[in-house]
């Protein structure tokens, strides 16, 4: 059936140009069979058909479920929940209130991807929404979310962009009552190599475990921001996930215990205490007194207290990084980091070009 849309409101930009881009990829048979699909995700959708004689094939997709008009003021509040994100879908900032709601602790590290918070099975549509949101169109809408403690509820939302950010405003919808998807999400079996990188591998784990709806696209992005050549490789309903690009080559066997290779000691906070020589010539600044959030690749000094938190847990960890040199280039090194009561030490070792 050739179906002609009304969306309303048509001011909702984002919203309306997701249901029609809906209808022009699948094929709907009925209203009904529209409505189930968007109601996955927007709970107070309704959709009618036209009942003037001959134009039964013009459709109305209610947003709100009747005709209704925009009320802004609550998101208005300074102490709305309210989230920034990049257009490239990463959270950057959360305030306490949004926090609450999507069950972070204040110890929770950002940036998290926007689709860690997507109830299972409205992967693709979420992500198709976004990406609307994020090209300029506003959006103003009911929404289904799943916060980290795993329920799925309903949220009013409204999203625009400034700059090159989102500025997301959004309250629980407390009117509607969103059940549990009756199909559980299948959590792949994980393997990850190098298999003595305890720290990769429960890397990998945790950013699995967060994702609703798991997919070797999604886990290889969240790992790139640390791991810039990692890698899925699915196999039936396993994933092999590699950190390092095709053809490197491993450590060699306790490489660390090179006293003149770059050492630094620091405290649970990422400050450095102590610095050898060859770690202020690897770097080429002042180390004593700064923290590695400093100093790190831009758009990864959150994840530095998520990966001290995994070396503290595991009490040592032998991995692969890269970061800024002393000529302002990156470079890859090997890392050996222990934990000594309430510091750490980690021993560096450049990998060489190409």
């Amino acid at each position: 059936m050739n179906v002609s849309l009304r969306v309303i409101p048509s001011s909702d930009a984002a919203f309306r140009k997701h249901v029609e881009a809906l209808v022009s990829r699948d094929i709907f048979a009925s209203v009904d069979d529209l409505a189930s699909r968007l109601q996955t995700l927007f709970p107070r959708v309704r959709v009618r058909a036209s009942e003037v004689s001959d134009q039964h094939n013009v459709w109305y997709v209610y947003r709100d479920g009747v005709w209704s008009g925009d009320d802004a003021s609550w998101w208005l509040d300074d102490h709305t929940p309210r989230v920034i994100v990049t257009k490239a879908g990463w959270i950057e900032e959360a305030n306490a209130p949004a926090r609450a709601i999507l069950g972070l602790a204040p110890s929770d590290a950002m940036p998290r991807f926007f689709t860690d918070f997507v109830a299972p099975g409205m992967l693709e549509d979420a992500t198709d929404l976004f990406a609307f949101v994020a090209d300029g169109n506003e959006l103003a809408v009911t929404i289904v979310l799943r916060p980290t403690s795993g329920e799925v509820i309903a949220c009013d939302i409204r999203a625009s962009t400034m700059g090159e950010r989102i500025v997301g405003a959004f309250r629980l919808a407390d009117d509607i009552s969103v059940p549990l998807p009756a199909d559980p999400v299948l959590v792949p079996r994980v393997t990850c190599h190098p298999s003595t990188d305890v720290l990769f591998t429960r890397y990998a784990e945790e950013a699995v475990a967060r994702m609703p709806q798991p997919t070797p696209e999604g886990l290889a992005l969240r790992l790139r921001r640390l791991y810039p050549h990692a890698r899925v490789e699915v196999r039936d309903d396993a994933w092999t996930i590699y950190r390092d690009a095709l053809g490197a080559i491993g450590s060699s066997d306790e490489w660390w215990r090179d006293e003149a290779l770059p050492a630094v000691r620091y405290d649970s906070q990422g400050r450095i205490l102590e610095a050898n020589a060859a770690a202020v010539a690897l770097l080429g600044t002042q180390l004593v007194g700064r923290h590695w959030q400093e100093l790190v690749t831009a758009g990864t000094t959150e994840q530095v207290s998520a990966v001290l938190r995994l070396i503290a847990d595991v009490g040592w960890a032998e991995s692969r990084f890269r970061m800024p040199g002393a000529d302002g280039y990156f470079f890859e090194f090997d890392s050996y980091t222990e934990v000594h009561g309430e510091t750490y030490l980690t021993i560096m070792r450049r990998r060489p070009e190409g």
